[in-house]
């Protein structure tokens, strides 16, 4: 008996290959990184790698706590980097794992495929997001809003960038939307385990929920509060990066509300790693190739050089081109299909009325 194999979609082996390549430039910015921290010609005020921190921030929303830690920049980077690495290999093994993404999205699939697992999916998010980010930038910057931008001693900036996504996503993810849904989810008895893991993944509150007739709340109610949530935490997060004083403008507040949006996505989604990859690539991954062009070669991070090119032409343009316009579409399809659903049914005509 002949076997029959799937037709290869050229399109989704295209994109499927660009996906490896942009999992491999985010291993490859480790080591370029690692080079930039520990390199002694970063700094411009003689910090080094064994310079120690004064403190670790933890944030609660607009919050700050500072913890009385001050391990080395270099300790920190490692320990950092390694529980980064780490997400990075449980998010590639989730959801069947990333070679049977990459799989089914090169036998036409196409980007569904690539939404099951938790690594691929993020990666498509992420360069949709930051491109719709680049357009809304430049639509604001046509208006006279301005975004600003990071300035200061690079090496500082660049262990900043390293800090940022784990103590941010528990700040503004974890903190205003896990723990108040978990909260929720005890006072009105829902079962434990699945408000525990909803801490982690808020979806993990309804995913196996099939009766709802004894629950005080429906399924559909929680969903419409994390979505509440989502909006309250994005908005907050982009107030945040105005406040903070590290040289953003007004009008970073709306664009870091919409990243934020994709980070609340893929935390209710995916889990508290996938938001925290999305951000680490964002913060670290695409800019740790720049920050080792200033320190192997004196180019400014800032520039527009090879070392920042590649990164941004990657994420922005190759996956994000496609990435935006799957979105757009599945988007507006599903907008459309919830207005149909909503549509009130025509009463049927008597015959000689």
């Amino acid at each position: 008996m002949e076997e029959h194999h799937p037709r290869l979609s050229v399109a989704g082996t295209v994109y499927a290959a660009i996906i490896a390549a942009t999992v491999g430039l985010f291993v490859l910015s480790i080591p370029y990184g690692a080079l930039a921290v520990f390199s002694s010609h970063l700094s411009t005020n003689q910090t080094t790698a064994s310079s120690q921190i004064a403190y670790i921030p933890v944030y609660v929303g607009l919050f700050t706590v500072a913890l009385p830690l001050s391990p080395s920049f270099g300790l920190l980077f490692v320990s950092l980097t390694a529980l980064y690495a780490l997400m990075l290999a449980v998010a590639a093994a989730q959801g069947g794992g990333l070679v049977r993404a990459l799989r089914g999205s090169a036998r036409g699939e196409g980007v569904v495929a690539l939404l099951r697992n938790p690594l691929s999916a993020t990666i498509v998010v992420l360069g949709a997001t930051l491109l719709a980010t680049i357009l809304l930038d430049l639509l604001q910057s046509s208006v006279g809003v301005q975004t600003g931008g990071l300035s200061g001693d690079p090496f500082l900036i660049l262990v900043s960038l390293v800090i940022a996504p784990l103590i941010e996503e528990v700040g503004f993810r974890f903190f205003l939307i896990g723990v108040p849904l978990f909260a929720i989810l005890l006072l009105i008895r829902w079962p434990a385990g699945a408000a525990l893991r909803s801490l982690w993944r808020p979806s993990a509150a309804w995913d196996g929920v099939t009766d709802e007739s004894s629950r005080s709340v429906a399924v559909p109610t929680l969903r419409s509060l994390v979505y509440l949530l989502m909006v309250l935490s994005s908005v907050l997060f982009g107030l945040a990066h105005f406040l903070s004083g590290a040289g953003w403008d007004i009008g970073k507040v709306s664009e870091a509300a919409l990243d934020g949006l994709a980070l609340a996505y893929l935390y209710v989604r995916y889990g508290l790693h996938a938001s925290i990859i999305f951000h680490w690539a964002v913060d670290f991954a695409s800019n740790a190739f720049a920050f080792y062009g200033q320190a192997a070669y004196g180019v400014s991070w800032t520039a527009n050089s090879g070392y920042s090119l590649v990164p941004t032409i990657d994420i922005v343009i190759v996956v994000g081109v496609p990435g935006l316009i799957y979105l757009v579409n599945l988007l507006f399809k599903r907008a459309v299909g919830m207005t149909r659903k909503a549509a009130p049914t025509p009463e049927p005509v008597a015959a000689g009325a």
